[in-house]
């Protein structure tokens, strides 16, 4: 960025400048697709209809912040969302810049720069890929205002990631996150990892907003989680259907400071879950919608509906489209060199056969163990699969299978909205990896709004020994929700989770049972919060965060438990945990 060194040079270089501002690189107007013109926004009709070269010149705020995300070796997705300070239908333009140090003013020294705009067609959303990084270091970036280059957002931060081939990577960590619900608390999980930044990349496995009404008790003084009493009510005030419902319930979200907070200092990658769309989500509805009359709301059926969240999701954050068709693909794959790939799937929206929608509970039962039923559709699976086999032969030691729901069979909990609810598809990832002898396959899990470690072994558990692990093929961490209500109970009054005890016994009767649940190693249900996961070439280590008191904001949390897998065991080391944990209960414990 030049320097204003006179009036006349601010004026000459806003003139050039001006004229090389351009639609084209803003991705928000491919959000979700850009190959089905249905779901995305046509550049050429946005153009249309304003003047070629004429921009808004006022004052421009970032209450949003910023954000990046899904980082490759030479390149990243920067994020942030311009507010204009009056009302103005000009179209907003902004540079952002990208910097190799941190500075302000004459120092800050722009290495990638592009100007682009943006309108209120994708919600003033300004979504762009920054090129011509270097692998795996650190930048830090801006945006400024095309027409006043001293008005500037605040400076974020990203680390890209190595070159596929690159033996030489020693270490790579993540904390991971999933269910962060804004009337039931504060996202003290977020600023806690900002603060004592103590990872890399910040990895969110769905549940990012929730499209629930967000004050839907009758009684205000007798209802926890309704976020009246702590001023956390999500706008709209009303279960969300149309895109702009979205859009706004994102606004919300990405106001909590320790959101924007971590979103400033690491780059993202995100996959969805239910609630980005709607609870218990598959391939023809969810549990409150789908696509007949009867199950539309104010006419909108779940195709629309679905497509309107997967919009304002793709708008709002620091995503890359993927190959996207009319299925809305969100899966893709992270390669840290040779230490570790990083698959992200999804189990909720691409194609995932019939589920748990509260009164078809039985008939899943009944179905839960059929060979053709599929979390992900066959073209996913394949995929899925295909990508097992080729990190292993790329030589890549770590292979972690970012997902959303609880992977391991749990009996006593019976959710058949989890893979326990698609035998099958879960016997075939298991196959793929005995079949091919992966090694070193850990699987990151949310959704129940508890935590969860264990071995991963067939249902039958052939050859499984839950004392000392043998027998297994991989390792499952599942976190708790950032703020979303344990799902081993909590009351209905401002009183809020059940006393300690209740949720230690809950947790003692899923791992002390004698003959089930032989893989759960770990539960623990009465915290929030989530875990980082630090990855050598030795060993891969989780570390557990439980945050008691969300209903506050503040920087409290208690490290719970530590748990470690050695290079090729296959299985958490023992004891496990180091035989001691803070929270809930540990297999073989008192």
């Amino acid at each position: 960025m030049l320097a204003p060194t006179s009036l006349l040079l601010v004026v000459s270089t806003l003139a050039v400048t001006l004229v090389s501002a351009s639609i084209t690189h803003n991705l928000a107007y491919d959000s979700p697709s850009f190959r089905v013109r249905s779901l995305g926004t046509d550049r050429g009709e946005v153009q249309k209809r304003h003047k070629r070269w004429e921009y808004y010149d006022g004052e421009l705020k970032f209450p949003y912040g910023v954000a990046s995300g899904d980082p490759w070796p030479d390149s990243v997705i920067l994020w942030t969302h311009p507010v204009p300070s009056t009302l103005d239908p000009r179209p907003v333009c902004l540079e952002y810049q990208v910097s190799p140090t941190n500075g302000t003013g004459e120092s800050w020294s722009t290495l990638a720069s592009g100007q682009v705009w943006t309108t209120s067609d994708v919600d003033y959303s300004y979504k762009v890929e920054a090129t011509g990084l270097q692998p795996k270091t650190t930048y830090y970036y801006r945006f400024a205002n095309c027409a006043d280059e001293t008005n500037v957002s605040p400076v974020g931060r990203f680390k890209t990631i190595p070159e596929e081939w690159d033996d030489q990577v020693e270490d790579v960590s993540f904390a991971v996150y999933s269910c962060s619900n804004y009337p039931f608390g504060f996202f003290n999980a977020y600023g806690n990892v900002a603060r004592k930044d103590s990872v890399d990349y910040a990895v969110h496995v769905g549940d990012y907003i929730y499209e629930y009404q967000g004050d839907g008790c009758s009684d205000e003084n007798a209802c926890y989680g309704d976020g009246r009493d702590i001023n956390r009510v999500p706008q709209p005030n009303k279960e969300i259907f149309t895109l702009g419902e979205y859009r706004q319930r994102y606004a919300t979200y990405r106001s909590d400071p320790d959101l924007q907070l971590l979103h400033q200092l690491h780059a993202w990658q995100l996959v969805w879950d239910d609630h980005e769309v709607a609870d218990n989500t598959w391939k023809s509805g969810s549990a409150d919608s789908n696509d007949t009359i009867k199950g539309s709301y104010n006419g909108t059926s779940f195709t629309q509906r679905k497509a309107n969240a997967v919009k304002a999701y793709f708008e709002w954050l620091p995503i890359r489209t993927v190959d996207t068709d009319d299925k809305l693909r969100i899966w893709r794959t992270f390669k840290f060199g040779t230490l570790a790939d990083m698959i992200m799937i999804d189990t909720r929206q691409y194609n995932r056969d019939l589920t748990d929608l509260y009164y078809t509970t039985a008939d899943v039962e009944a179905i839960k163990n059929d060979d053709p039923r599929s979390l992900m559709g066959g073209r996913q699976e394949n995929w899925l699969y295909g990508q097992m086999r080729n990190v292993s032969t790329r030589g890549a030691q770590w292979k972690i299978i970012g997902q959303q729901i609880v992977f391991a069979h749990l009996e006593l909990v019976d959710d058949v909205d989890a893979w326990d609810g698609y035998t099958a598809n879960r016997r075939r990832v298991i196959d793929t990896i005995h079949d091919n002898a992966i090694d070193n396959v850990i699987v990151i899990s949310g959704d129940s709004h508890a935590n969860w470690v264990s071995d991963i072994a067939y249902d039958n558990r052939t050859g499984y020994d839950r004392t000392t692990g043998s027998g297994a093929y991989g390792v499952e961490f599942a976190g708790t929700g950032v703020s979303s209500p344990s799902s081993f109970g909590y009351n209905s009054t401002l009183n809020g989770p059940y006393p300690p005890a209740y949720y230690t016994a809950v947790s003692q009767k899923l791992v002390g049972n004698a003959t089930v649940n032989q893989e759960l190693q770990w539960a623990e249900g009465a915290t929030r919060g989530y875990f980082e996961l630090h990855l050598s070439r030795t060993n891969a280590t989780a570390k557990y965060y439980g945050i008691a008191d969300v209903r506050t904001r503040n920087t409290n949390e208690t490290l719970l438990a530590t748990f470690v897998v050695e290079d090729k065991a296959n299985k958490l080391s023992r004891p496990v945990a180091g035989g001691e944990v803070k929270g809930g209960s540990l297999r073989g414990s008192a």
